[in-house]
């Protein structure tokens, strides 16, 4: 790496090979207990990093500036004293979806239609892209890379970049480049090689950062990329369970065709990796076992800079600290054996649990699935059957004897306490049979929103506000107290005072599923998991329910696996007492 941050990676790594000290998160660093250590006489090493952008986007990675430098990246999140950063994007254009930014709709286009896409014979205002055969187009989006550069001359790279949605442009000029190129990166890349030209007349040093990404992401037949562009290729319709070059699925295939398209074409290509999943960040997303495999195709391909795209906005994702430490390790040297690295971070970070919580990883991995017919998408649902309910409770054992190992030990028993926060959490966002296992639903319930409270900085997804609504469903089965139902028709079940989201049944026969209530309005009905088919439901305005509780007939239906009763009060005075199915 050179410079001041060479020769303070150089101490890191002698601090770490020598001294024996570990940087495995930002609150675990293991440091032995002995005196000192000494250098080899003869040591006279050189060590080049098989990527110049090191970019992992993990918390810990990105929260903390002192830990990235000491896993030797190289990212915007170091600072002066880190020996700076060697490879700052601009902080307006910067690595993704700039043309809403270079060229904003809202300013734009009641007076220039035109210079936004055109989709199905008509230019689109909202989730457009720019229509990149037009010459004002072109000028405009110069002007203001020209114009970025001179405000941010220490930044490198510069973004012109389509926004993250589809909407190419499909006119008559666009069309007919695109169909020539045979892929619709020939606009794009016709059109930022143009840029990229008049950047190289005054900036010969500066570099514009375009995206390979959906729907540009077939190299263009024809067009080459300009020294001065960087095509940043993105992997987000890949599965990630098999290493990329492994895999049966047929978007990996396709994706290392573009990776070795690319590569033939460019010295600078970038890749945008992605390593965790962003439906649940906290879901379990066994992709450990591929990651160096997947490291080392990018360095075969040629690969210079390499940003592997986790949960940053989050801590504690599923095995988050884990997956930083390897990537970290691997983009500087490909080559590290998997498996010391592994029980180095095991042993370090679970200390006395090291054991129980690798068990729990290996049996997370080695869950059969179809690669083809269920891959492991970065959009996986939390209640894909992929993951079944019976390994969860499972791996809730194993966690439990994890955190009964390091009850005396502080920082482990933290690191324990969030990282079964992947399973517990999927539990209860599913809470398949709270009805029938209240106790033990009502304890977990407590327990996951203390660890939510304890982390404070965690969430789901990119949007709080799902955040904001899982808890206050999982605050009703924590602080709700229940009533029992019976009848000599109906099966006794418990159900809440107060409506519950979802209330669970096993499957049975022919039923109708009554509820209990007074005061108000509600909807009620059977829904199916991990679909969005409704079995059906009863919608009732509040002059049609008694001021005191009485019987209400749902529905009738034949139960089959996999389904819940739900419950949900449209008046502020609705109260549910009790639920009931009457057998047929």
């Amino acid at each position: 790496s050179g410079g001041k941050r060479g020769v303070l990676y150089g101490v890191y790594e002698a601090l770490e090979r020598f001294g024996g000290i570990r940087w495995l998160s930002i609150g675990t660093t293991v440091v032995p207990e002995k005196g000192g250590f000494r250098l080899p006489v003869s040591l006279d090493e050189v060590q080049k990093p098989a990527f110049e952008l090191r970019h992992p986007l993990w918390y810990d990675a990105m929260k903390n500036p002192d830990l990235a430098a000491r896993l030797k990246l190289n990212s915007s999140q170091l600072q002066k004293r880190h020996g700076g950063c060697s490879h700052r994007f601009d902080q307006v254009l910067q690595n993704c979806h700039t043309f809403r930014r270079l060229i904003p709709p809202e300013e734009y286009f009641d007076t220039h239609p035109e210079y936004f896409s055109e989709v199905n014979g008509r230019r689109q205002k909202e989730q457009s892209q720019l229509c990149l055969t037009n010459p004002d187009v072109l000028r405009i989006v110069t002007e203001k890379v020209l114009e970025r550069i001179e405000a941010n001359p220490e930044a490198k790279y510069f973004g012109v970049s389509q926004n993250d949605w589809l909407g190419y442009c499909t006119c008559v000029a666009c069309a007919a480049v695109d169909a020539e190129e045979e892929s619709h990166a020939g606009t794009m890349i016709r059109f930022v090689n143009a840029v990229a030209d008049e950047v190289a007349k005054q900036y010969p040093d500066k570099v514009v950062e375009t995206l390979a990404y959906q729907y540009t992401r077939k190299p263009p037949k024809h067009a080459r990329v300009r020294p001065n562009v960087m095509p940043c290729l993105c992997s987000i319709e890949c599965e990630f369970k098999n290493p990329l070059e492994k895999s049966p699925y047929a978007a990996n295939r396709s994706f290392i065709e573009d990776l070795k398209g690319w590569a033939a074409q460019t010295e600078q290509l970038y890749v945008w990796d992605y390593t965790n999943d962003f439906a649940d960040y906290l879901y379990p997303f066994p992709n450990v076992h591929a990651l160096q495999e997947n490291i080392r195709t990018f360095r075969a391909n040629k690969v210079k800079s390499l940003f592997e795209q986790g949960s940053n906005q989050v801590r504690h994702a599923d095995f988050a600290e884990l997956k930083t430490y390897l990537i970290s390790k691997w983009m500087w040297n490909p080559d590290l054996p998997a498996e010391p690295l592994l029980q180095t971070f095991f042993d370090g970070y679970y200390g006395a649990a090291s054991k129980v919580v690798r068990r729990y990883c290996d049996e997370l991995h080695a869950l059969p699935r179809d690669s083809v017919k269920r891959p492991l998408l970065i959009y996986e649902s939390p209640y894909a059957p992929q993951l079944p309910d019976a390994f969860l409770e499972r791996a809730a054992t194993m966690w439990d004897e994890a955190e009964a190992l390091v009850t005396d030990d502080p920082v482990r028993s933290y690191n324990v306490r969030m990282g079964r926060l992947t399973v517990d959490s999927t539990r209860l966002l599913r809470h398949r049979d709270a009805a029938t296992r209240w106790d033990e639903w009502n304890a977990l319930a407590k327990k996951t929103l203390a660890a939510f409270e304890e982390t404070k900085e965690i969430r789901f997804t990119e949007t709080p506000k799902y955040l904001a609504e899982t808890l206050a469903d999982w605050r009703k089965i924590a602080d709700l107290s229940y009533a029992e139902a019976s009848s000599d028709l109906s099966v006794t079940t418990r159900v809440p005072i107060i409506g519950l989201d979802r209330i669970l049944f096993a499957p049975g026969t022919l039923y109708t599923l009554q509820v209990h209530v007074k005061g108000g309005g509600f909807t009620a009905g059977v829904d199916k998991w991990e679909t969005v088919y409704n079995c059906g439901q009863r919608d009732l305005k509040a002059e049609f329910v008694a001021g005191d509780f009485a019987w209400y007939d749902v529905l009738t239906w034949r139960t089959s696996p996999g389904e819940y009763v739900w419950f949900r009060p449209s008046d502020p005075t609705t109260e549910l007492d009790a639920v009931r199915l009457v057998e047929v």
